[in-house]
C-alpha cells in the first residue's frame, strides 16, 4: 500500500511539473553575435538575477507543506521548486498589456504603473514606435535587455520600485533620452550608466519625504554624470546633499538644475559651482526654508529662470527689494497668484528659453 501511495504521489508531482514547465509562448529575442565579451557577461549576470528572483518569488507563493517526517510532502515540494523558474517566467511573459489587441505601430505611450510587476515582459518589444514607458510603483529589480529593440524609446520611468542598484540591463538602453529613478533606495549611480550616450535628462529626486516607502539616500552628486556631457537637465529634489561638486562644470550642456527641497545645501558654495556651468538656464530653489539667499547668487548672470517658491511667499519682499537687482536678467517665479511657473520636467529647453525672456 505504501508503494502505491508513493507511485501516485510521484505521478501527480510529475503532472504538476509538466504543467508548470510549459514552453513560454513569447520567447526572448536572441541578440546577434555583435555583443562584446563584456556585454555577454552583463547578460549572464542579468539572467541570473532574473532567475533567482523568479525562484524566490515562486517559492514564497507555494502552499505551506509539512516538513517534518512526511516523505511524500518533501517529494512534492522538491518537484514544485524544480519547476518554479520556468513557471514564473511563463506568468510574467503573460502580463496583461494595454492596447495588446491593437495595431502595435500606433502605440507611443505605455503606462504599466501600479501593476505589481517584477519583470518586464518581452511583448513590450512589439511596440516598435514606443517612446514613453512608465513602470513606476512596481517591484522591478532587473531590466529586460530586449528593450534595446524599442529603438524609438525616449523616456523610461522606474520611480518607486525600491531599487537599491541600477539593473545591469540598463547598459543596453543607449537610445533613451530621459530616465526617471525618483523615490527608490539608491545611494549612488554606477559608472555603467555612462553608456547612455543619448541621455538628456536624469531624475534621482525624492518626490516624497523620507517617511515614504522608498527614499534615495544620495548624499553626493554621482560622479558618473560628469562623464555624460550630453545631459541638459538634472533633478536632485529633496536629496540629502550638503554641497555641489566642482565636476558639474564639466557638463557643458547642462541647462536645468532642480534643487527643490534640498534644505541642507550650502547655497554659497553651490552658487560658486553653478556660476562656472557655462550654459545654465534654469534653477529651482523652492521650499528650502529660506527668506534670503547668499549675495554671491549675483554670479549667475546668465540665468534666465529662477523658481523659488516658499510657504506663504515669505521671500517675496526680499525678491522685490534685493534679488531682482542682483539678477536683472533673470525672470523670477515665486508663486505669485496669476503667474504660471514653468514646468522644468515637462518643457523642452526651447520652451524654457522663451519663458525666460
Amino acid at each position: 500500500m505504501r508503494y502505491k501511495l508513493l507511485l501516485i504521489s510521484i505521478y501527480f508531482c510529475y503532472s504538476c511539473l509538466q504543467g508548470e514547465t510549459t514552453p513560454i509562448i513569447d520567447r526572448p529575442i536572441v541578440f546577434k553575435d555583435t555583443l562584446t565579451v563584456f556585454d555577454k557577461n552583463i547578460l549572464t549576470i542579468q539572467n541570473k538575477i532574473q532567475d533567482d528572483l523568479a525562484e524566490e518569488l515562486y517559492i514564497i507563493s507555494l502552499p505551506k507543506l509539512p516538513h517534518n517526517k512526511d516523505y511524500l510532502a518533501k517529494i512534492q515540494l522538491t518537484a514544485l521548486k524544480f519547476g518554479s523558474q520556468k513557471a514564473l517566467k511563463k506568468n510574467y511573459q503573460q502580463i496583461a498589456i494595454p492596447y495588446d489587441n491593437t495595431n502595435y505601430e500606433i502605440v507611443k505611450h505605455l503606462d504599466l504603473s501600479y501593476q505589481n510587476i517584477h519583470f518586464i515582459p518581452n511583448k513590450i518589444t512589439r511596440y516598435h514606435n514606443l517612446q514613453y514607458l512608465s513602470l513606476k510603483s512596481n517591484l522591478i529589480q532587473a531590466i529586460n535587455p530586449n528593450l534595446y529593440l524599442c529603438k524609438n524609446l525616449r523616456k523610461l520611468d522606474l520611480s518607486s520600485n525600491g531599487l537599491k542598484k541600477i539593473p545591469y540591463g540598463m547598459h543596453f538602453l543607449s537610445q533613451i533620452k530621459e530616465l526617471v529613478l525618483a523615490d527608490n533606495n539608491l545611494t549612488t549611480l554606477p559608472s555603467l550608466l555612462s553608456n547612455l550616450t543619448n541621455l538628456k535628462s536624469i531624475d534621482i529626486s525624492n518626490f516624497h519625504t523620507n517617511m515614504a516607502e522608498y527614499y534615495n539616500e544620495i548624499q553626493q552628486v554621482p560622479r558618473v554624470l560628469f562623464r555624460m556631457p550630453g545631459i541638459e537637465k538634472i533633478f536632485l529634489d529633496k536629496l540629502p546633499l550638503r554641497n555641489l561638486p566642482n565636476g558639474l562644470k564639466k557638463i557643458t550642456s547642462l541647462k536645468v538644475i532642480s534643487l527643490n527641497g534640498v534644505r541642507g545645501l550650502n547655497l554659497a558654495q553651490a552658487f560658486n559651482v553653478m556660476s562656472e556651468i557655462p550654459n545654465l538656464l534654469a534653477l529651482d530653489l523652492s521650499f528650502m526654508g529660506r527668506q534670503t539667499l547668499p549675495p554671491n547668487i549675483a554670479k549667475l548672470q546668465n540665468l534666465k529662470i529662477l523658481i523659488w517658491h516658499e510657504e506663504e511667499q515669505m521671500n517675496e519682499d526680499y525678491i522685490l527689494e534685493t534679488l531682482k537687482n542682483l539678477l536683472p536678467n533673470t525672470k523670477i517665479f515665486y508663486g505669485k497668484k496669476g503667474i504660471a511657473t514653468p514646468f522644468l520636467r515637462g518643457n523642452s529647453i526651447s520652451t524654457l528659453t522663451s519663458a525666460g525672456y
